[in-house]
């Protein structure tokens, strides 16, 4: 009986652990796209160089600058490009991330030309 209030308590501090690490790290989205401006979702596979299994809504990342790999699977609803159903692989994105921000991740492929199409943050919160 006297575990009951003990993990109630641990229940309720959860969610204020998950803010305070969130207060010192970035938070990144990478499944909202703008398929109007040519922004689509992006599935980031490597962080710094290094393979990384993220989860597809969103994870935290530590402050400070960091290289973001991944690919793509290009929205081409209402956007004037090529249609394309093939995962694209793009170059990094490198960019210094602040803690307690959110940052939202995609794909620009506004470009006719696949070769310049890019990662980017195209929106800050």
């Amino acid at each position: 009986m006297r575990k009951i209030p003990v993990i109630l308590m641990m229940l309720m501090v959860l969610p204020f652990q998950a803010m305070a690490n969130k207060a010192d790290q970035a938070y990144i989205i990478t499944q909202e796209q703008r398929p109007s401006q040519c922004i689509s979702r992006v599935a980031i596979t490597d962080i710094d160089g290094r393979l990384r299994m993220v989860p597809k809504q969103g994870f935290l990342l530590d402050v400070g600058t960091h290289s973001l790999k991944g690919r793509a699977l290009v929205s081409t609803a209402g956007c004037p490009v090529v249609n394309s159903k093939k995962a694209h692989i793009v170059p990094p994105l490198e960019a210094d991330f602040e803690a307690g921000k959110t940052y939202f991740v995609g794909m620009d492929h506004s470009s006719t030309n696949q070769a310049d199409w890019r990662i980017v943050i195209w929106k800050v919160e």
